[in-house]
């Protein structure tokens, strides 16, 4: 297990996204759903994942700074499985370039089928780096992924995964309207 998260803080360091309204997480596999490829419902994945699997963890490290809870959107369920069903065509589950989105965006690679609370679970984790009093990142350490899910001005998520070749599994959550704005606190 300890191997396994080593590999992952080194992934994270070597994946993080371009944009700071952008943010990434690697894990260390469930399909998008024909449903998902087609813009439907926005539940994720193979493993039928529902909303409230996505939503319940980003709503609880919400509450546990006292930002309002956020809202499940289907549009952004249905553009975030759009771009994992893309990157698992073209990009061998690669880490999606979301610099040209308009909204916020959170990604996680795993290794295995991980459930969506988990790679929430992820990046939420982040938290633990992060000051509050100072709006800093500990040294070496990456924040964004967390600032972006307790961002204050962001109203609305939608998520989506994609099982890879290998087994490995691509989350990425839309967030509207994006965080991580340079300058401000995140609540």
């Amino acid at each position: 297990m300890a191997t396994a998260c080593s590999l992952l803080v080194l992934l994270l360091a070597l994946c993080a996204a371009p944009s700071p309204a952008h943010g990434a997480r690697v894990l260390t596999p469930g399909a998008v759903t024909k449903a998902q490829q087609q813009g439907g419902t926005g539940t994720a994945s193979g493993n039928n994942a529902t909303a409230d699997e996505y939503l319940a963890p980003h709503n609880q490290a919400r509450a546990a700074v006292g930002v309002a809870p956020l809202r499940w959107s289907p549009e952004l369920a249905s553009a975030a499985a759009k771009t994992v069903a893309q990157q698992q065509r073209q990009g061998g589950c690669a880490f999606a370039d979301m610099g040209g989105s308009p909204y916020g965006a959170n990604q996680g690679w795993a290794s295995y089928r991980a459930k969506p609370g988990e790679v929430v679970a992820s990046w939420v984790e982040q938290g633990r780096y992060y000051s509050h009093a100072n709006n800093t990142c500990a040294a070496g350490r990456q924040c964004g992924t967390y600032t972006q899910v307790v961002w204050r001005r962001t109203a609305e998520v939608g998520c989506a995964q994609a099982t890879c070749g290998t087994g490995a599994t691509l989350t990425i959550c839309l967030y509207n309207p994006h965080g991580n704005v340079q300058g401000q606190s995140p609540y």
